[in-house]
Protein backbone atom coordinates (compact mmCIF):
# COMPACT_ATOMS: atom_id res chain seq x y z
CA UNK A 1 0.00 0.00 0.00
CA UNK A 2 0.92 3.70 -1.11
CA UNK A 3 2.52 5.27 2.11
CA UNK A 4 -0.17 8.46 1.50
CA UNK A 5 -2.93 5.80 1.87
CA UNK A 6 -1.05 3.64 4.84
CA UNK A 7 -3.50 5.78 7.23
CA UNK A 8 -6.69 3.68 5.94
CA UNK A 9 -5.11 0.54 6.82
CA UNK A 10 -5.34 0.91 10.38
CA UNK A 11 -6.37 -2.42 12.14
CA UNK A 12 -8.74 -2.82 15.15
CA UNK A 13 -6.70 -5.37 16.61
CA UNK A 14 -3.61 -2.99 16.77
CA UNK A 15 -5.38 -0.76 19.00
CA UNK A 16 -3.08 -0.17 22.35
CA UNK A 17 -5.37 -1.94 24.64
CA UNK A 18 -2.64 -2.05 27.23
CA UNK A 19 -0.79 1.33 26.22
CA UNK A 20 -0.84 4.34 28.55
CA UNK A 21 -4.14 7.09 28.05
CA UNK A 22 -1.77 9.18 25.59
CA UNK A 23 -1.55 6.43 23.37
CA UNK A 24 -4.73 5.27 23.38
CA UNK A 25 -6.08 8.74 22.55
CA UNK A 26 -3.56 8.28 19.32
CA UNK A 27 -5.48 5.15 18.60
CA UNK A 28 -8.82 6.62 18.35
CA UNK A 29 -7.36 9.65 16.42
CA UNK A 30 -6.09 7.13 13.73
CA UNK A 31 -9.82 6.59 13.10
CA UNK A 32 -10.69 10.63 13.37
CA UNK A 33 -8.28 11.23 10.64
CA UNK A 34 -10.37 9.70 8.05
CA UNK A 35 -13.44 12.10 7.92
CA UNK A 36 -13.52 13.79 4.45
CA UNK A 37 -12.75 17.66 4.02
CA UNK A 38 -13.54 19.71 0.92
CA UNK A 39 -10.85 19.12 -1.09
CA UNK A 40 -9.35 17.04 0.90
CA UNK A 41 -7.21 20.14 2.93
CA UNK A 42 -7.73 18.19 6.13
CA UNK A 43 -7.98 21.56 7.71
CA UNK A 44 -6.88 20.30 11.30
CA UNK A 45 -4.24 19.69 14.19
CA UNK A 46 -4.71 18.23 17.50
CA UNK A 47 -3.23 18.17 21.25
CA UNK A 48 -3.65 14.97 23.83
CA UNK A 49 -3.18 16.57 27.25
CA UNK A 50 -3.70 13.71 29.48
CA UNK A 51 -7.46 12.28 29.04
CA UNK A 52 -8.20 15.17 26.80
CA UNK A 53 -7.85 15.70 23.38
CA UNK A 54 -8.64 18.70 21.93
CA UNK A 55 -9.69 19.33 17.78
CA UNK A 56 -8.24 22.32 16.38
CA UNK A 57 -8.79 24.34 13.67
CA UNK A 58 -5.86 24.71 10.89
CA UNK A 59 -6.56 27.90 8.79
CA UNK A 60 -3.75 27.52 7.39
CA UNK A 61 -5.32 25.21 5.00
CA UNK A 62 -8.48 27.11 5.07
CA UNK A 63 -9.87 28.04 1.37
CA UNK A 64 -10.51 32.00 1.38
CA UNK A 65 -11.77 32.08 -2.10
CA UNK A 66 -13.57 28.33 -2.19
CA UNK A 67 -15.20 28.49 0.83
CA UNK A 68 -14.69 32.29 2.39
CA UNK A 69 -16.66 32.28 5.66
CA UNK A 70 -14.82 28.56 6.47
CA UNK A 71 -18.00 26.56 6.51
CA UNK A 72 -17.04 23.62 4.89
CA UNK A 73 -13.90 23.63 7.28
CA UNK A 74 -16.24 23.56 10.36
CA UNK A 75 -18.29 20.89 8.88
CA UNK A 76 -15.47 18.65 8.21
CA UNK A 77 -14.76 19.09 11.84
CA UNK A 78 -17.61 17.75 12.83
CA UNK A 79 -17.23 14.62 10.81
CA UNK A 80 -13.73 14.56 12.33
CA UNK A 81 -15.51 14.30 15.68
CA UNK A 82 -18.22 11.88 14.74
CA UNK A 83 -15.14 9.26 13.94
CA UNK A 84 -13.11 10.18 17.04
CA UNK A 85 -16.39 9.43 19.38
CA UNK A 86 -17.64 6.59 17.47
CA UNK A 87 -14.16 4.88 17.85
CA UNK A 88 -14.61 5.78 21.66
CA UNK A 89 -17.94 3.97 21.80
CA UNK A 90 -16.72 0.86 20.12
CA UNK A 91 -13.49 0.66 22.07
CA UNK A 92 -14.97 1.66 25.42
CA UNK A 93 -14.66 5.16 25.94
CA UNK A 94 -16.85 7.76 28.31
CA UNK A 95 -16.56 10.89 27.03
CA UNK A 96 -17.81 14.61 27.90
CA UNK A 97 -17.79 16.70 24.91
CA UNK A 98 -17.67 20.77 24.31
CA UNK A 99 -17.75 21.96 21.10
CA UNK A 100 -16.29 25.75 20.67
CA UNK A 101 -14.68 25.62 24.09
CA UNK A 102 -12.90 28.58 23.66
CA UNK A 103 -16.06 30.78 22.23
CA UNK A 104 -16.54 31.50 18.63
CA UNK A 105 -12.99 33.62 18.41
CA UNK A 106 -10.92 30.31 19.49
CA UNK A 107 -9.21 27.58 17.33
CA UNK A 108 -10.32 24.66 19.23
CA UNK A 109 -13.68 23.28 17.49
CA UNK A 110 -14.03 20.83 20.14
CA UNK A 111 -12.62 19.29 23.45
CA UNK A 112 -13.38 15.95 24.50
CA UNK A 113 -12.76 14.74 27.98
CA UNK A 114 -12.19 10.92 27.80
CA UNK A 115 -13.16 8.33 30.98
CA UNK A 116 -12.35 4.64 31.20
CA UNK A 117 -15.69 4.11 32.15
CA UNK A 118 -18.22 3.36 28.72
CA UNK A 119 -21.82 4.78 28.59
CA UNK A 120 -24.35 4.24 26.90
CA UNK A 121 -23.87 5.06 22.84
CA UNK A 122 -24.88 7.93 21.70
CA UNK A 123 -23.97 6.71 17.88
CA UNK A 124 -26.05 4.12 15.85
CA UNK A 125 -22.65 1.27 15.59
CA UNK A 126 -21.03 2.36 12.42
CA UNK A 127 -17.43 1.69 13.70
CA UNK A 128 -16.58 -0.71 10.76
CA UNK A 129 -17.75 1.98 8.20
CA UNK A 130 -15.24 4.86 8.97
CA UNK A 131 -12.62 2.29 7.08
CA UNK A 132 -14.79 1.43 4.25
CA UNK A 133 -15.98 4.99 3.43
CA UNK A 134 -15.42 7.15 0.74
CA UNK A 135 -16.50 9.85 -2.11
CA UNK A 136 -17.74 8.26 -5.17
CA UNK A 137 -16.82 10.57 -8.55
CA UNK A 138 -17.99 7.47 -10.53
CA UNK A 139 -20.83 7.81 -12.55
CA UNK A 140 -24.00 5.74 -10.88
CA UNK A 141 -25.80 2.65 -11.64
CA UNK A 142 -29.19 3.48 -13.17
CA UNK A 143 -30.92 0.80 -10.58
CA UNK A 144 -32.92 2.50 -7.69
CA UNK A 145 -32.00 2.61 -4.66
CA UNK A 146 -34.45 0.63 -2.33
CA UNK A 147 -37.53 2.48 -0.76
CA UNK A 148 -36.76 0.92 2.61
CA UNK A 149 -32.50 2.58 2.12
CA UNK A 150 -34.46 6.18 1.41
CA UNK A 151 -36.09 5.96 4.51
CA UNK A 152 -33.42 5.04 6.65
CA UNK A 153 -31.03 7.71 5.27
CA UNK A 154 -33.99 10.09 6.01
CA UNK A 155 -34.37 9.04 9.72
CA UNK A 156 -30.94 9.54 10.14
CA UNK A 157 -30.95 13.24 8.98
CA UNK A 158 -34.02 14.41 9.67
CA UNK A 159 -33.94 15.57 13.74
CA UNK A 160 -32.85 18.44 15.83
CA UNK A 161 -33.66 20.88 12.97
CA UNK A 162 -31.86 19.68 10.19
CA UNK A 163 -33.99 18.03 7.12
CA UNK A 164 -32.44 15.52 4.04
CA UNK A 165 -34.91 15.86 1.06
CA UNK A 166 -33.95 12.64 -1.64
CA UNK A 167 -35.03 13.75 -5.19
CA UNK A 168 -35.56 10.92 -6.95
CA UNK A 169 -37.68 12.61 -10.27
CA UNK A 170 -36.29 13.26 -13.67
CA UNK A 171 -37.58 16.77 -13.31
CA UNK A 172 -35.99 17.12 -9.63
CA UNK A 173 -33.11 15.81 -10.62
CA UNK A 174 -32.31 18.28 -13.86
CA UNK A 175 -33.31 21.19 -11.58
CA UNK A 176 -30.55 20.48 -9.36
CA UNK A 177 -27.95 19.45 -12.35
CA UNK A 178 -29.23 22.82 -13.77
CA UNK A 179 -28.07 25.02 -10.56
CA UNK A 180 -24.74 22.73 -10.30
CA UNK A 181 -24.25 24.07 -13.51
CA UNK A 182 -24.94 27.83 -13.01
CA UNK A 183 -22.51 27.21 -10.27
CA UNK A 184 -19.73 25.97 -11.93
CA UNK A 185 -20.25 28.78 -14.54
CA UNK A 186 -19.64 31.33 -11.79
CA UNK A 187 -16.71 29.96 -9.79
CA UNK A 188 -14.75 28.65 -12.69
CA UNK A 189 -15.19 31.58 -14.33
CA UNK A 190 -13.16 33.19 -11.15
CA UNK A 191 -9.33 33.02 -11.80
CA UNK A 192 -8.87 33.20 -8.02
CA UNK A 193 -11.40 30.18 -7.31
CA UNK A 194 -9.82 28.41 -9.90
CA UNK A 195 -5.83 28.87 -8.60
CA UNK A 196 -6.94 27.94 -5.33
CA UNK A 197 -8.81 24.85 -5.94
CA UNK A 198 -6.49 23.32 -8.68
CA UNK A 199 -3.10 24.01 -5.79
CA UNK A 200 -4.98 20.85 -3.95
CA UNK A 201 -4.97 18.39 -7.64
CA UNK A 202 -2.22 15.96 -7.57
CA UNK A 203 -0.84 13.90 -10.07
CA UNK A 204 -1.62 10.21 -9.11
CA UNK A 205 1.95 9.51 -8.36
CA UNK A 206 2.20 12.11 -6.00
CA UNK A 207 3.42 11.00 -2.59
CA UNK A 208 1.62 13.66 -1.01
CA UNK A 209 -0.75 13.01 2.05
CA UNK A 210 -3.54 15.29 1.29
CA UNK A 211 -5.21 17.23 -2.02
CA UNK A 212 -7.37 15.01 -4.45
CA UNK A 213 -4.93 12.68 -6.54
CA UNK A 214 -6.17 13.10 -10.61
CA UNK A 215 -7.58 9.27 -9.87
CA UNK A 216 -10.45 11.12 -8.04
CA UNK A 217 -11.47 12.38 -11.23
CA UNK A 218 -10.80 9.50 -13.58
CA UNK A 219 -7.77 11.13 -15.00
CA UNK A 220 -5.25 8.59 -15.89
CA UNK A 221 -1.64 9.01 -14.46
CA UNK A 222 -0.87 10.65 -18.08
CA UNK A 223 -3.51 12.95 -17.63
CA UNK A 224 -2.92 13.92 -13.60
CA UNK A 225 0.18 15.04 -14.24
CA UNK A 226 -1.39 18.14 -16.05
CA UNK A 227 -4.57 17.96 -14.39
CA UNK A 228 -3.43 21.41 -11.52
CA UNK A 229 -2.09 23.27 -14.07
CA UNK A 230 -5.05 22.91 -17.24
CA UNK A 231 -7.24 23.30 -14.16
CA UNK A 232 -5.60 26.14 -12.56
CA UNK A 233 -4.98 28.17 -15.96
CA UNK A 234 -8.10 27.18 -18.46
CA UNK A 235 -12.03 28.22 -17.50
CA UNK A 236 -12.94 24.41 -17.47
CA UNK A 237 -16.17 25.17 -16.64
CA UNK A 238 -18.59 24.24 -19.53
CA UNK A 239 -16.56 20.16 -19.48
CA UNK A 240 -16.73 20.31 -15.82
CA UNK A 241 -20.18 21.10 -15.56
CA UNK A 242 -21.60 18.50 -18.62
CA UNK A 243 -19.82 15.53 -16.81
CA UNK A 244 -21.56 16.00 -13.46
CA UNK A 245 -24.95 17.42 -14.52
CA UNK A 246 -25.02 14.30 -16.96
CA UNK A 247 -24.06 12.19 -13.71
CA UNK A 248 -25.90 13.71 -11.38
CA UNK A 249 -29.37 13.69 -14.00
CA UNK A 250 -28.38 9.81 -14.67
CA UNK A 251 -27.96 9.15 -10.39
CA UNK A 252 -31.06 7.35 -8.64
CA UNK A 253 -31.82 9.97 -6.31
CA UNK A 254 -30.10 13.28 -5.36
CA UNK A 255 -30.60 14.69 -1.93
CA UNK A 256 -30.30 18.36 -0.35
CA UNK A 257 -28.88 18.07 3.46
CA UNK A 258 -30.46 21.58 4.83
CA UNK A 259 -31.29 23.24 8.60
CA UNK A 260 -32.77 25.89 10.01
CA UNK A 261 -30.20 28.02 11.36
CA UNK A 262 -26.14 29.40 10.77
CA UNK A 263 -23.30 29.72 12.43
CA UNK A 264 -20.26 27.90 13.52
CA UNK A 265 -21.72 25.55 16.25
CA UNK A 266 -24.31 24.53 13.78
CA UNK A 267 -21.85 24.06 11.12
CA UNK A 268 -20.21 21.51 13.17
CA UNK A 269 -23.34 19.67 14.22
CA UNK A 270 -24.00 19.30 10.73
CA UNK A 271 -20.75 17.63 9.68
CA UNK A 272 -21.46 15.15 12.96
CA UNK A 273 -24.77 14.43 10.90
CA UNK A 274 -23.78 14.46 8.05
CA UNK A 275 -20.72 12.07 8.59
CA UNK A 276 -23.45 10.13 10.48
CA UNK A 277 -24.70 9.85 7.07
CA UNK A 278 -22.99 8.81 5.09
CA UNK A 279 -21.23 6.02 7.08
CA UNK A 280 -24.90 4.77 7.27
CA UNK A 281 -24.93 4.99 3.73
CA UNK A 282 -21.77 3.32 3.88
CA UNK A 283 -23.28 0.49 5.79
CA UNK A 284 -26.11 -0.01 3.02
CA UNK A 285 -23.88 0.10 0.41
CA UNK A 286 -24.77 3.05 -0.86
CA UNK A 287 -21.81 5.80 -2.30
CA UNK A 288 -22.09 9.67 -1.81
CA UNK A 289 -20.44 12.15 -4.43
CA UNK A 290 -20.87 16.02 -2.20
CA UNK A 291 -20.98 18.69 -4.04
CA UNK A 292 -21.04 22.53 -2.01
CA UNK A 293 -20.78 24.77 -5.32
CA UNK A 294 -24.78 26.18 -5.49
CA UNK A 295 -24.64 26.78 -1.64
CA UNK A 296 -21.44 28.99 -1.83
CA UNK A 297 -23.46 31.02 -4.30
CA UNK A 298 -26.40 32.78 -2.46
CA UNK A 299 -28.61 33.40 -5.35
CA UNK A 300 -28.56 29.47 -6.37
CA UNK A 301 -28.36 28.70 -2.11
CA UNK A 302 -32.12 30.87 -2.43
CA UNK A 303 -33.65 28.63 -5.06
CA UNK A 304 -32.51 25.34 -3.21
CA UNK A 305 -34.19 26.47 -0.25
CA UNK A 306 -37.44 26.89 -1.79
CA UNK A 307 -37.14 23.71 -2.99
CA UNK A 308 -36.17 21.86 1.07
CA UNK A 309 -38.53 24.28 2.70
CA UNK A 310 -35.40 24.79 5.25
CA UNK A 311 -33.37 27.95 5.25
CA UNK A 312 -30.32 27.26 5.05
CA UNK A 313 -28.81 23.95 2.38
CA UNK A 314 -25.39 22.69 3.61
CA UNK A 315 -24.50 19.96 1.06
CA UNK A 316 -25.68 18.69 -1.99
CA UNK A 317 -25.51 14.95 -2.52
CA UNK A 318 -25.46 12.91 -5.52
CA UNK A 319 -26.29 9.31 -4.65
CA UNK A 320 -26.42 5.49 -6.19
CA UNK A 321 -24.76 2.31 -6.75
CA UNK A 322 -20.86 1.87 -7.78
CA UNK A 323 -18.17 -0.43 -7.33
CA UNK A 324 -15.79 1.38 -4.46
CA UNK A 325 -13.23 4.04 -5.59
CA UNK A 326 -9.68 4.42 -4.54
CA UNK A 327 -9.28 6.48 -1.22
CA UNK A 328 -7.79 9.66 -1.03
CA UNK A 329 -4.68 10.55 0.56
CA UNK A 330 -4.42 10.89 4.58
CA UNK A 331 -1.97 12.20 6.97
CA UNK A 332 -1.24 10.47 10.12
CA UNK A 333 -1.79 11.19 13.29
CA UNK A 334 1.63 12.16 14.11
CA UNK A 335 1.86 14.40 11.57
CA UNK A 336 -1.30 16.51 12.89
CA UNK A 337 -0.34 16.31 16.87
CA UNK A 338 0.63 19.28 18.40
CA UNK A 339 1.71 20.17 21.77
Amino acid sequence: MSDKLAAWNVQEADFPFTGNMFEQMKGLLRYAVLAPSGPNTQPWKFSIKGNEVSLIADFSRSLPSVDPTDRTLYISHGCLLTNLLLAAEHFGFGYDVKCLPDGLSGERTASVLFSKKAAPPRFPDLFHEITKRHTNRKRFEKRPIEDEKLKKLKDCANKDGFMLDIITSNEGKAQMADLLARAHKVQLANKAFRKELASWIRPNTSDAKDGLPGYSFGYSDFESYFGSFIFGTFDMSSSRASIETAYMKDSPAVAILSCESEDKLTWIKTGVLFETLFLTATQLDVRFDLFSQPIAIPELRAEMAKISRYKFPQILIRMGYAEPAMHTPRRPVEEVLVA
